[in-house]
Formats: C-alpha cells, sequence, structure tokens
C-alpha cells in the first residue's frame, strides 16, 4: 500500500509544452556581439529563408529583438546527431518572421561576412546597414481595401433594393472584379458614387461581395518628369573611347570578373563609355550599379542616365523615407535595373548584376565614417568579384592603390 502523502501548499508548476522544431536557424542581432546565435524554429512557423527578419528573445531578460537570419539547417535527431544530445544548454525558439521574403540574397549575405571579417565589424550591424532603415519600417506603406464578386453568385437572382448597392454590384460586374487579383478599391468607388462603404458592407454581410486588403507603396520619382530634358542620343566617341569601350564589352560579355580603370581628364567623355557599357549590360539581362561622390548627385547627372534608361533608381541621402523605400522596391522587384546613387547604393538588391561603376574613384566621400567603416570603391569591387561582374573605376587622377593595383594584379587593366 503505497504511503499517503502530504499536499503541498503550492501549486505545482504545469510541465512546459514542447513546440515542434525541426529546423535550426543562425541569427544576427544588432549588437556588440560579434557572433550569430542559434534557435530553435517552431514548425508552425517554417519556413524561413536566410536574409530575412526574425524575432527572437534575446538576453537573460529574453526581451524580443529584431535579427537577421543568416543559416538554416536541418534539426537531426541525436541518433544520426551524437553533439545534439550531449548540448550543455537548451535553444530558444524564434517568435516570429518579420519579413514575407528575404530582403538579401545569397550575393549580399557573402558580401556581409566579407565586410565584417575585413573591416572588423560584427555581422549584425553590417546587415542593418545594407538595408535602408525607411525599408525595415515600411516608410510610406498604406493599407488600401479592395472590393470584388464572390465566385459563384448570381446576380441576376439577388433581390438587392437598394440603390447604392445596385449601383456597386453594376460597377463591380463591369470592372471584371470577380476574385482578388482583379478586385476594385474600395474609396475611389465610393467617392465616385457619392456614397460611404456602409452599402458595401450591407452587400459583404448578404455573402454577395468580398474585402480584400492590400499593403501599397506610391512609386515617388527621385526626379520630376518635367525636369528630364531630352539630350543627343547619336553622340560620336573619338578612338580612346571606343578602344576602352570595345576592352569593357568584351569583358561583359564574357560574365568574367575584372577591373578596368577608365584614366581620362574631365570632360573626356568618360560618362558617355558608362552609358554604353550599361547598355551593353541591359542587353543581356544584366542590372548595373553606378556609384556616384555625393557631392556629383546633381539633377543633371541624374538627369542624363534617366533620359538614356528610363527606368533608374536613384539612392542617396536627399531622398525622403518613403522616396527611398519606393526606390528601394522597384530595384527589388526588377523594375528597375539601373541604379544611381552614394556609396551605400552598393548594396542595392538587384537579382542579376553585370557592372560597377564607381566614378571618381579617388574620392574620399566612399569611405563611410560610421559603423560598419568600408570603403564603397572597395565593396563595389569585392561584389563584382561574388556576382561575376565587371568593375570600371573612373577617374581624372585615380588613387595610389588603384594604380598600384593595375600594374600588380592580373584581373586590373
Amino acid at each position: 500500500m503505497p504511503k499517503p502523502q502530504t499536499p503541498s501548499l503550492f501549486e505545482l508548476d504545469p510541465p512546459e509544452e514542447t513546440t515542434p522544431c525541426s529546423h535550426i536557424l543562425r541569427v544576427a542581432f544588432e549588437s556588440g556581439a560579434d557572433q550569430v546565435f542559434s534557435y530553435l524554429c517552431p514548425d508552425e512557423i517554417w519556413p524561413v529563408q536566410a536574409g530575412q527578419r526574425v524575432e527572437a528573445p534575446f538576453g537573460r531578460g529574453n526581451k524580443q529583438q529584431t535579427g537577421f537570419c543568416v543559416q538554416t539547417q536541418p534539426l537531426l535527431p541525436p541518433a544520426q546527431d551524437p553533439e545534439a544530445a550531449v548540448l550543455p544548454f537548451k535553444l530558444k525558439a524564434i517568435s516570429a518572421v518579420v519579413d514575407t521574403a528575404p530582403l538579401l540574397d545569397a550575393t549580399l549575405l557573402e558580401l556581409a561576412e566579407w565586410i565584417s571579417n575585413y573591416y572588423v565589424c560584427p555581422l549584425g550591424q553590417v546587415l542593418a546597414a545594407m538595408v535602408p532603415g525607411a525599408v525595415k519600417r515600411s516608410a510610406g506603406v498604406k493599407k488600401k481595401t479592395y472590393l470584388h464578386l464572390v465566385p459563384g453568385v448570381d446576380l441576376a437572382e439577388l433581390k438587392i433594393r437598394g440603390t447604392l448597392q445596385k449601383q456597386i454590384l453594376a460597377a463591380l460586374e463591369k470592372g471584371g472584379a470577380q476574385d482578388p487579383e482583379s478586385a476594385i478599391a474600395l474609396a475611389p468607388l465610393a467617392e465616385r458614387l457619392n456614397c460611404t462603404s456602409q452599402p458595401a458592407k450591407a452587400l459583404a454581410q448578404k455573402g454577395t461581395v468580398a474585402f480584400t486588403t492590400r499593403h501599397e507603396l506610391p512609386a515617388l520619382p527621385a526626379l520630376p518628369g518635367e525636369l528630364l530634358v531630352p539630350e543627343e542620343q547619336d553622340l560620336i566617341i573619338n578612338e580612346d573611347q571606343q578602344n576602352a569601350l570595345n576592352h569593357i564589352l568584351h569583358e561583359v560579355q564574357q560574365r568574367r570578373f575584372g577591373v578596368s580603370l577608365l584614366h581620362g581628364v574631365t570632360g573626356s567623355g568618360k560618362t558617355e563609355v558608362y552609358i554604353r557599357a550599361i547598355q551593353a549590360a541591359l542587353e543581356q539581362n544584366l542590372g548595373a550599379i553606378v556609384l556616384l561622390p555625393e557631392i556629383a548627385l546633381t539633377a543633371q547627372t541624374l538627369q542624363r542616365f534617366k533620359v538614356r534608361f528610363g527606368s533608374v533608381a536613384v539612392l542617396h541621402s536627399g531622398l525622403s523615407a518613403t522616396q527611398r523605400h519606393a526606390q528601394w522596391q522597384s530595384i527589388r522587384s526588377g523594375q528597375a535595373q539601373v541604379v544611381v546613387g552614394a556609396r551605400s547604393a552598393i548594396f542595392a538588391p538587384l537579382a542579376t548584376l553585370g557592372l560597377i561603376v564607381v566614378d571618381e574613384e579617388h574620392e574620399s566621400s566612399y569611405k563611410q565614417d560610421s559603423l560598419p567603416r568600408y570603403h564603397g570603391r572597395d565593396l563595389a569591387i569585392k561584389r563584382a568579384q561574388l556576382a561575376q561582374a565587371h568593375c570600371i573605376l573612373g577617374s581624372a587622377t585615380p588613387s595610389l592603390e588603384t594604380l598600384l593595383n593595375c600594374q600588380t594584379r592580373e584581373v586590373f587593366t
């Protein structure tokens, strides 16, 4: 007979519920800790990709922090992974995934690793600097409500008495709003019919129409269209320009990494060589990044690229948060294949990169004086190497290190 036990005065803590986790994430936080941390990923949150941001408890206080996922790996059972059975600590689990898609691709993540090692800076701080703050906080994004007909509903059999409700149904039918993809914005529709959203809500209660929500970002041009003045397209280049262009075009067509120094005095036509090289890259469905010193980002300079290529994204400190976010999203979506900007434009999320131009490569403004400290020209060369792209360094007074590299390194010409 078991010995009776005296009941405790205190309730026993219920056993912890274990959430199924099949993957481990490596997360880098924007902190002074020069390391990445391992977290479990609950199966209900999976999948998570490298380059996405996640929320996770960090430190002794388990304060929720946002960090970048830099690696994912499956969690093997102890039978397949003997080290897992003897871990002296228990992994925490992430709480949520912040982004619906990765903000950084594999090439940019590899570039971040190189920056962290070469410039001795924590990886989390590097990753945080590569994505503009306007993008991380979704600056300018507005939530809009759309309306569409419920599939399978026969409008002829409906007994709708309200005049406004009938007008809404007619507008949706005429506009072809049959599903969420073809839905019509509610606000302009209500304004056109001079009514509130109440008739639409009444139709939704009857199961006739349905609402859908979209998060939209207004496309704000960095340079107003009225400032664009057409320029002469059929410019004639001299023999020296043609020789330099022929070499660059050959390298771009071969998709081979290399660095070309375009040494010419001011006014010698370096920009025209840049433009024709970019045109060749675009013909191969490759993107291009043009880095300019901050002082050179004038309307006249930007206009020349805008007129020649049309869809050009601009990234520099003079943009508002909404403009910067809109320009970044246009690059990420592939709408803009040419990026013009200051040193931080080297982190532009171009999917396919064929050419990088660093104009006035000797300028000291390419040096970043806050964490992470880096040189934009050197990052341009490194990113070109990772993407198997060609890099052009243009200057009337090249830096001594560039001249020395041209004499001693095979990839420099």
